[in-house]
């Protein structure tokens, strides 16, 4: 029996398991677009903050099938979005930038946790908070969920004062809050 010295030769094929994985974790970018585009426009319009109990039941009730379909493509999304974090740190890593890789990881992690925890809100209210009666517990939580929207939304633009991604309504409620200080 003999045995055989030669090196044995990596392929830089598509079909191999690292540049396979590799290759899908980085289109994780456009999947993570494609579906939270998506999930946008069927979760329609929210109720605004300090919406009236009828205005919020009637939302979350009669929109519940298309709320609890946007959650799940949003749920994909953002599995989406730390698949395309983890494919930027091992770029960053292989380029010898392990602090901006880990940052990218910290990052991501944490705008996951929180889109997660508006879908998880989002969700709840529309699969059975919303129609319970409890209608401080139904606004609140909208509100809530408005809060975690402002948050993304400045998440978005580095750098940004938040006062300048807050949309109307926080913008009055903060205005009124002001007045009775």
């Amino acid at each position: 029996m003999s045995t055989s010295t030669a090196g044995m030769t990596s392929s830089t094929s598509v079909n191999t398991p690292r540049a396979f994985w590799e290759r899908l974790w980085r289109m994780s970018g456009i999947n993570f677009v494609v579906p939270i585009i998506i999930a946008y426009i069927i979760y329609g319009n929210q109720p605004q903050v300090g919406a009236s109990a009828d205005a919020l039941v009637a939302f979350y009730e009669g929109h519940r099938v298309r709320i609890l379909f946007a959650a799940a493509l949003s749920g994909l999304a953002v599995l989406n979005l730390l698949w395309f974090a983890a494919a930027i740190r091992t770029t960053l890593a292989d380029a010898g930038q392990d602090g901006w890789g880990a940052a990218a990881t910290a990052s991501s992690a944490a705008v996951g946790g929180l889109f997660f925890l508006l879908i998880t809100v989002v969700a709840a209210l529309a699969y059975s908070i919303a129609g319970s009666g409890n209608y401080t517990l139904t606004s609140g939580l909208n509100d809530f969920a408005w809060a975690c929207a402002v948050l993304l939304k400045s998440a978005q633009r580095p750098g940004a004062d938040v006062r300048s991604v807050i949309d109307e309504p926080f913008q009055a409620l903060l205005s009124s809050e002001q007045k009775e200080f």
